[in-house]
């Protein structure tokens, strides 16, 4: 058997960054019962710019994910049936990666280097109220 390496072009798994590690953030947040606008984004700063983010509805759960290369305001959302969906800008929105060069007006806040925000509309149904929800982040 051989390795099979024909054809490829590979992106390297993970980035690392200049002090010569991965970066990984991680968080959890409640929302209650008044905390939720449809039009709104839930914001958190990784600290980093992530290559992959996930949040996670996990009293419904909803996962949606973004991967580096993919569209702001864009998602792959799977829902508890296991049906996965691709969720895209000017639609059900869902996820801003900042960097320096990203914005986001629809939030009305820059999304700067580092922060992630999160659709809070109510057909991607990731953030609601009175939901246990969880964040990953890898860069």
């Amino acid at each position: 058997m051989a390795i099979n390496v024909a054809g490829q072009t590979l992106t390297p798994a993970s980035a690392i960054y200049a002090d010569g590690f991965p970066k990984y953030a991680a968080g959890s947040v409640v929302f209650d019962a008044t905390a939720i606008t449809a039009a709104d984004y839930w914001q958190v700063n990784c600290g980093f710019v992530p290559k992959y983010f996930v949040f996670s509805n996990d009293t419904d759960r909803t996962m949606i994910e973004w991967r580096d290369g993919m569209a702001q305001d864009s998602c792959i959302k799977t829902v508890a049936a296991g049906t996965r969906t691709l969720e895209i800008t000017g639609g059900n929105h869902g996820i801003v990666v900042g960097s320096t060069t990203n914005t986001n007006a629809l939030a009305g806040s820059v999304a700067g280097p580092g922060q992630v925000q999160v659709s809070q509309n109510a057909t991607l149904a990731a953030i609601l109220a009175s939901k246990t929800c969880r964040w990953a982040a890898w860069g």
